[in-house]
């Protein structure tokens, strides 16, 4: 560019800015954004340009540039050498760069980045050529994202356990169901893996999987190993609750989602749930034909005599350890939690208005509460199953409990009490599951003897 093009384009800019850098006294903040907003409306004759408009941002742009550099910040640097392409190497170089790093980058997300980052002018590179130029060197976005599927995904392992946890449900088998047995129910598999050690903090099946049966899960893998750094899900409605977020802000938590539609970051616990499919689910329907299993609490007693007994204690195809001599093996301490402090941290929330009475409603019934509340905004904290206790918080201040008036409805409609069923007299016949549990009552009574004999022979 010659240098008489640059002082032109120097002077239409200073002339732009002159009114703010030429004032004695300074514009204040407001003064400044409304001239900006000002200028930016009108129409110029450009130097070099066939525009006819310049945005606040290259105002903005032209400010700091004379402010650090005075006039001569002003015009115009000179481009780089380019290539045959007509695109600078060294931009035709950081464009590459940009889509390697994250191949699904459209072209013109790149030219943005190219633009904003101030290594070409406005009009300085065309998509089309940019676009060529990219297939070319071998990093088009389809190429790309071909090779990186034809490599697979980086294999990811926390640094130690109960570092990270990921979680999922599992539609796994149907059992007779509670309130007709001549009819099936689907048994949903909740599970919690460590991602170190690929051991089963925790695993429990419910009939449905609400944020409740998750949360219930949560509470009883943090007092049996501690709390987490860091949940590890998928984007389902019971992992993406405010309830949980705050459950996890409350903990300390650091919780994060997989991204949609690329479920490999959950390989370990997917793979688990393979496992489950090809080891336990067919002794399970073993003993659900013979009248083994028929409840509920009869396949959870199943599945955790499998997995103490049998995957736990078998060596791991990616670890070549067993899950819990893996585990066993770090120093690390997590944190710990009481059970009142779970129990705390995990109830549920509502804002109500306090009447003039001083009462409040919910789910149907009725509380009264401390008369210095009435006509105030109140949080109710109370567990989904039992509501005939529900704490009164108000400002970060915790009120006495409300009193019960009208007690409709015991638990929350969001959930439902498992229903109980009857258990029937098995044979004497020997299974899979069984010996699994009885290598899990071994392991108990190897641990810790005194507690063993004491507790009645492990039970829980």
């Amino acid at each position: 560019m010659e240098q008489q093009v640059k002082e032109q384009m120097a002077a239409f800019r200073y002339s732009l800015i002159a009114p703010i850098v030429s004032r004695q006294t300074p514009m204040a903040p407001g003064e400044i954004k409304a001239y900006l907003e000002q200028a930016a409306q009108q129409t110029y004759h450009i130097p070099g340009s066939t525009k006819t408009r310049v945005s606040i941002r290259s105002l903005e742009r032209y400010l700091s540039q004379y402010r650090s550099g005075q006039w001569e910040a002003l015009k115009p640097k000179g481009r780089s050498k380019r290539t045959a392409t007509g695109i600078p190497a060294s931009v035709l170089q950081e464009a590459i760069r940009l889509r390697k790093e994250r191949p699904e980058r459209s072209v013109e997300q790149i030219i943005f980045m190219l633009k904003e980052s101030g290594l070409v002018a406005q009009t300085d590179i065309a998509a089309s050529t940019l676009a060529r130029q990219l297939k070319k060197a071998g990093a088009s976005r389809k190429d790309l994202i071909q090779s990186q599927a034809a490599k697979g995904f980086r294999r990811f392992e926390a640094e130690d356990v109960h570092v990270l946890w990921q979680f999922d449900f599992q539609h796994t088998l149907y059992l007779p169901d509670p309130a007709d047995p001549k009819k099936k129910k689907k048994a949903i598999l909740f599970a919690i893996l460590d991602d170190y050690s690929r051991l089963i903090t925790h695993a429990q099946f419910y009939w449905d999987e609400k944020l409740p049966r998750m949360e219930d899960s949560l509470k009883k893998a943090i007092l049996k190993h501690g709390i987490p750094e860091q949940f590890y899900c998928d984007n389902g409605a019971a992992f993406s609750s405010q309830h949980l977020v705050r459950i996890c802000g409350k903990l300390g938590i650091r919780l994060s989602h997989s991204t949609v539609f690329r479920p490999q970051g959950r390989g370990k616990i997917e793979r688990f749930f393979h496992f489950i499919d090809t080891s336990f689910k067919p002794e399970a329907y073993q003993q659900i034909e013979q009248g083994r299993i028929l409840t509920l609490e009869e396949l959870n007693q199943g599945l955790a005599a499998w997995i103490e007994g049998y995957y736990h204690i078998r060596e791991h195809g990616s670890t070549k350890q067993p899950p819990k001599v893996r585990a066993e093996s770090s120093s690390r301490k997590p944190r710990r939690a009481t059970l009142a402090e779970l129990m705390d941290i995990f109830l549920w929330e509502e804002t109500r208005k306090v009447d003039k009475t001083g009462c409040v409603s919910l789910a149907g019934n009725a509380y009264e509460v401390d008369l210095e509340l009435c006509g105030e905004r109140v949080q109710l904290r109370y567990d989904p199953f039992d509501l005939s206790r529900i704490q009164v918080w108000h400002q970060d201040k915790q009120w006495p409990d409300a009193t019960v008036i009208d007690l409709t409805r015991r638990y929350d409609k969001r959930v439902k009490p498992e229903a109980v069923q009857l258990v029937e007299e098995h044979d004497g016949q020997l299974s899979f599951l069984e010996l699994a549990e009885q290598k899990r009552q071994a392991a108990l009574a190897e641990q810790d003897p005194v507690s063993y004999a004491a507790g009645g022979g492990g039970q829980a």
